[in-house]
């Protein structure tokens, strides 16, 4: 997926920013910078992942090191404000790399909007703790035994001019890395969407304990927790938005572009897949021909590329909106159900054809294809996906309904 050359359109109107040829300029090099990373560091990286299951400190550092933890944060703070539709191109060239290196990637450059839809002093300390010193947030939300809607038993109890909070969230990427944690619980006496509220609470914090959870199945390396609170104080100043609007600091605020960031995830991984496919597929001889002179080998990966390219404009479409200050709920979750669906089918047409050495651990295709399904479970399962789709649908097709009958 290209991105807008120097030459093109110099100012373009997005969210109230105005992308000129300066700001399409900066993120041509970021750009460069991660293809050289990919091409110069990944693979070391990656083999040294596989090999220990952990993230290294020194890859964290490195990352910082080339300024990947700060493109998507405003310029005040000291971020390169990159809008979406100028990430989204970089996002992509890193999605090739190993899935963890892709995490932290999009840990830094997508998790702090969750802080910033805090307070103005909130926002001022937390966001430059992330863009100068390379702190990190984690998103809290998914529970163990509720989900991840407003059926959360995370309670929140206001008492004495503080909030004590109960409850157990898990599957929460970085926890253990971050210096705080944005926490969606639900007040006590609350229902429904208006009775969840957020808040910001630094790690360490007594009452909230972090215990490990097991490593999985792909995406080696990259850590996940389960979040204890018990009896947890918090004060009013860590609320995160408004009282009663959890959801949408959840939802609208971060799970949105999130959602359309795995998506462009996705598109990135399944081009990996797909190319190094092709090269496979050009070298591998049957018969004293290459297999890509096959019929049902050129259609297989003909599928795969109309695949990939119609994720890729449907991440697009997702960007440009949010870019306009557009409620993209439906956009994003389209993106994602269609880019999950997209991901595992090219990654298996790619262990097809590569055969049974493909299957093989360390062969150019088996570590992709284990991290692809990780796409299927960050922020939302295509069922959840599909459930905001068709509210999105309704809700439309009834105001368009109102708007008839008020005409």
């Amino acid at each position: 997926m290209g991105i807008l050359n120097d030459s093109e359109q110099d100012a373009i109107q997005v969210n109230h920013q105005t992308i000129d040829s300066e700001l399409v300029s900066r993120a041509n090099k970021i750009r460069n910078r991660v293809l050289q990373f990919r091409e110069e560091e990944a693979n070391d990286w990656a083999e040294q992942i596989e090999r220990s299951e952990e993230i290294p400190e020194a890859l964290w550092e490195r990352i910082r090191a080339l300024g990947f933890h700060k493109l998507t944060q405003p310029k005040w703070v000291g971020g390169e404000g990159l809008p979406l539709s100028l990430y989204f191109p970089i996002l992509e060239e890193m999605s090739h790399c190993h899935g963890s290196i892709r995490m932290i990637f999009h840990a830094y450059n997508s998790i702090w909007r969750t802080v910033g839809q805090g307070s103005k002093e909130q926002q001022k300390y937390w966001l430059t703790k992330l863009v100068e010193d390379g702190a990190l947030v984690a998103f809290a939300l998914t529970e163990p035994d509720n989900g991840t809607g407003i059926d959360l038993k995370t309670m929140a109890k206001y008492e004495n001019g503080k909030f004590i909070l109960n409850g157990r969230k898990h599957l929460i990427t970085f926890a253990e890395e971050a210096s705080v944690i944005a926490v969606i619980a639900k007040m006590e006496g609350g229902s429904g969407r208006g009775g969840l509220t957020a808040f910001l609470i630094p790690n360490g914090r007594k009452g909230m304990k972090l215990e490990p959870m097991a490593h999985m199945m792909g995406d080696k390396g990259c850590s996940h927790a389960v979040v204890s609170f018990d009896n947890c104080e918090v004060s009013e100043d860590e609320v995160l938005g408004e009282i009663g609007d959890g959801f949408g600091v959840a939802v609208r605020g971060f799970l949105d572009q999130s959602r359309a960031c795995i998506a462009q995830s996705a598109v990135g991984l399944a081009q990996e897949a797909l190319d190094k496919t092709l090269d496979h597929v050009r070298k591998r001889k049957t018969f004293g021909k290459a297999i890509a002179s096959r019929q049902a080998v050129q259609m297989r990966l003909a599928e795969m590329q109309i695949a990939v390219q119609g994720a890729r404009l449907l991440c697009l479409d997702a960007a440009k909106k949010f870019d306009d200050g557009q409620d993209i709920s439906l956009e994003a979750s389209i993106a994602k159900a269609n880019a999950i669906r997209m991901v595992g089918e090219v990654t298996d047409g790619a262990l097809s054809l590569f055969g049974g050495i493909g299957y093989c651990v360390g062969s150019p295709i088996e570590r992709l294809y284990r991290d692809a399904r990780s796409l299927w479970f960050e922020e939302g399962t295509a069922e959840m996906q599909k459930m905001t789709i068709a509210e999105g649908m309704l809700t439309n097709a009834r105001r368009r309904e109102r708007a008839k009958r008020n005409s």
